[in-house]
């Protein structure tokens, strides 16, 4: 009960912060609020926080990319379909508009970071062995990394010679209110993100199974602080680096799920009747609550980080539609389906549907580290650095256990090799990872993998769409816009110490 009571006095008083009219990077905690932990087990329950804490509210991530669709004849089908401050806002880029939305992804991550800095704070003057001490140490570094890094992937420009003295993030490391907060660049901030993930590097503790043949995801592991340090590194285009630590997640764990004999369509019946005509949206049986059992049984996933889009429609592009083999991609089979939208109560007319992407329930795609990431990682590197062909077996590793069908990839170049590996990495890991993907290949020396991403759709203010006048919006390599911008309330209340990105 006191480690109950002592994580609840600690998050309220985390949470009343962002509750008041000044944000937490500039009005102190009142000690008096908090019960001040005692032994490792304290310490122990912040770290694994609640269920909430898991999930990544990323609108940049969910619907900045070429994966999310727009569809205008859906705004004629169901007006609001698309939220002026949600869709429209991120879809489009549109900066001024971010800036004022109440973004929730910064806030939240950032009151995260603040209860991992508690951890490292208390963790000289609780009880427990040093050895518990050690790897509780190196989990807080993790976790503290983990967060940068989306931030810094979010908020800043891509990593990149050229944008080295761009403005980073504040760097919170300690739970002091008098610390900076002004960003640093954004060379400091990696080498911040770099510092945490080398402490990091030092848990000794391995992904093991829990009860109910479970992997005990939701706590750092050995698997997964190396699965997140090849993510990193890929992100600043050293594959070297993001080889080595791809091998050494995989060597630790490299389970996969067999899309040809552990996937089936869910049991509980999604039929809609109407116009006379019954219609039978095929989802998966991830699909069925409760969701949390499913993710916690994923075999595949290192750490336990979701994607959640509230709006509970992940709307796949026809650019990411056209790139699977509809008859034999079993991702194709079982996690895009054809009639999402009447699931979604877009049923005014049998003859109009959309299709959505879907993984866990309606609303959640694993966005921790996976092994299936880990393949595609290790086979981009391998191409890069010259070994296609080697490259060509770790990829068909995974789609072994995707396609319906020996239907394995080949290239006669190194080139076409990669291309080929960067599409099936977009098939695997739609959303969650296309706009980091994209960010580096803007950013590095291939020219080749560049992505400029252009939607067409309607010009709108900020009441409403405004249907029939067509405008294209395009997002280029080197735009200013890969940074989203700060929330405007978190620049007032830092009172002009937080600098705004410029466009």
């Amino acid at each position: 009960m006191k480690t109950l009571n002592m994580k609840f006095s600690i998050i309220m008083a985390v949470c009343l912060l962002f509750t008041a009219c000044e944000s937490f990077l500039d009005e102190p905690i009142s000690k008096s609020s908090s019960v001040v932990p005692s032994t490792i087990e304290d310490l122990e329950a912040l770290i694994i926080g609640d269920r909430d804490d898991s999930m990544e509210r990323n609108y940049t991530y969910i619907f900045g990319t070429d994966d999310y669709g727009f569809d205008k004849a859906l705004v004629a089908v169901k007006p609001g379909a698309y939220a002026i401050s949600g869709q429209i806002a991120w879809g489009l880029w549109d900066e001024e508009l971010m800036a004022t939305s109440g973004d929730s992804y910064w806030t939240s991550e950032f009151k995260r970071i603040f209860v991992i800095n508690s951890v490292l704070y208390y963790l000289e003057e609780v009880s427990g062995t040093e050895e518990e001490k050690k790897q509780l140490s190196a989990e807080a570094h993790f976790w503290r990394a983990y967060m940068y890094f989306n931030l810094v992937n979010t908020y800043c420009l891509p990593y990149s010679a050229a944008n080295l003295n761009e403005l980073g993030l504040p760097l919170r490391k300690t739970t002091s209110f008098e610390e900076s907060l002004e960003r640093a660049s954004l060379e400091e901030t990696y080498n911040f993100i770099k510092a945490d993930l080398d402490a990091a590097l030092t848990l000794d503790v391995k992904l093991e199974k829990g009860f109910e043949d479970k992997n005990r995801t939701w706590r750092a592991s050995d698997a997964g602080v190396n699965a997140f340090a090849a993510r990193f590194y890929l992100a600043m285009n050293d594959y070297t680096n993001a080889l080595k630590y791809a091998d050494a997640a995989l060597a630790l764990h490299s389970d996969l799920v067999d899309y040809n004999t552990e996937m089936r369509y869910s049991d509980i019946d999604y039929s809609v009747t109407i116009q006379g005509q019954t219609i039978d949206p095929q989802l998966p049986y991830l699909y069925d609550e409760p969701s949390d059992a499913n993710k916690t049984k994923w075999k595949e996933l290192y750490v336990y980080k979701f994607l959640r889009n509230g709006f509970a429609w992940y709307s796949p592009s026809e650019d990411l539609l056209a790139s699977y083999d509809q008859t034999n991609d079993l991702r194709y089979r079982y996690h895009i389906v054809e009639d999402y939208s009447f699931v979604r109560d877009v049923n005014q007319d049998v003859n109009f549907s959309r299709p959505g992407y879907v993984f866990f329930g309606e609303e959640v795609i694993a966005s921790g580290p996976t092994v299936p990431e880990m393949l595609l990682t290790k086979a981009e590197c391998e191409a890069r650095n010259g070994d296609y062909n080697v490259a060509l077996n770790t990829v068909n590793k995974l789609r072994a256990v995707r396609m319906a069908g020996n239907i394995n990839l080949t290239a006669g170049s190194k080139a076409e090799a990669i291309g080929k590996i960067l599409e099936e990495r977009r098939r695997e890991l739609p959303f969650t990872s296309r706009w980091m993907d994209v960010r580096r290949y803007n950013s590095n020396d291939d020219s080749s993998d560049d992505v400029t991403i252009t939607r067409d759709f309607y010009e709108y203010n900020i009441g409403q769409i405004l249907e029939g006048q067509n405008k294209t919006y395009t997002l280029e390599p080197n735009s200013r816009r890969f940074a989203i911008p700060i929330p405007e309330e978190d620049i007032v209340a830092s009172n002009g110490a937080i600098k705004q990105n410029t466009y």
